[in-house]
């Protein structure tokens, strides 16, 4: 069964509020994993089995199709989504939670520049302004004193690009595959890929690795529904704006877990992100039945 093509733009903003709660612990789950010694890889693998399992009895109780008929774009989002994930989930050990996760959702504002170009939506002018006030935003956090780059930053933001792609494709893919069909293939997808690089370490788990494993899988299989579901009922520029609300999550988190404290530069140039993801978010127009490119 495949969603009807039709934008509703309440029940997107709450899916994507939802998928934002979901990766904020999901980033939590992902440090304690770093702080351990597990291996991006393992940690990516752990992830995509608990969300296969979930999105394929999911898919049973609801009887939902896990068929598709765009393999190009089913694809292209398996690629894009899982370079993303590796980029991340290497940059959140190395560095605060909240800078990571600003970096990282940058891609609204990429899926809403991209838009326009690869999909053909219709993006208002005023879109190039949050676009540079966001921009930097971002060359503070990576780059305050123009002389010195944090490369490790440097990962989190290109996983915030690559993350954009992966949107677009999710997009396209609203009218011939349901969201739990696109879940689940990226899921199998991100396994056989992933399997052979943690082979050897998967053997070695302690129980406690294994919970923190688990705890990625269950919040980013409820998330990663939430955010599928989410660009699927409305406009990707419109909606991809609201993913901010995993920022404030995962500064709490970071402040009262991790003991983080941002610096002043990262602290502004985290405003000026979440700032430009707001303006968009309430100068978009509201749209229905919104047909497919």
């Amino acid at each position: 069964m495949v969603e009807e093509n039709k934008d509703s733009p309440q029940a997107a903003v709450a899916w994507m509020v939802l998928a934002g709660l979901c990766f904020s612990a999901t980033g939590v789950f992902v440090k304690l994993s770093g702080e351990v010694g597990v291996v991006v890889w393992t940690v990516i693998f752990g992830r995509s089995a608990v969300i296969a399992v979930m999105t394929y009895f999911l898919s049973k109780i609801q009887k939902v199709s896990l068929s598709f008929k765009e393999p190009k774009w089913l694809l292209s989002r398996c690629i894009t989504g899982f370079s993303a994930m590796a980029c991340y989930f290497y940059a959140i050990p190395l560095i605060p939670l909240t800078t990571a996760v600003v970096l990282q959702w940058t891609s609204p504002l990429f899926v809403a520049l991209f838009s326009g170009y690869l999909i053909k939506e219709k993006v208002s002018p005023f879109l190039f302004g949050c676009i540079g006030i966001a921009f930097a935003g971002t060359v503070l956090i990576i780059s305050p004193s123009f002389d010195a780059v944090e490369i490790n930053a440097i990962y989190a933001l290109a996983s915030g690009i690559l993350s954009a792609l992966a949107y677009l494709s999710i997009r396209e893919l609203r009218t011939t595959a349901s969201s739990e069909s696109v879940v689940f293939w990226f899921a199998v997808f991100c396994i056989i890929v992933s399997l052979p690089l943690s082979a050897k370490e998967l053997t070695t788990l302690s129980s406690y690795e294994i919970q923190i494993l688990l705890g990625v899988g269950i919040t980013a299989g409820v998330g990663q529904i939430g955010m599928t579901r989410a660009f699927h009922a409305a406009k990707a520029a419109y909606i991809g704006a609201f993913s901010y609300s995993t920022v404030v999550v995962s500064w709490i988190y970071g402040l009262f877990i991790f003991d983080e404290v941002l610096s002043s530069w990262d602290m502004l140039g985290t405003l000026l992100i979440v700032g430009s993801g707001i303006i968009l978010a309430t100068t978009s127009p509201k749209t229905t039945n919104v047909q497919a490119p």
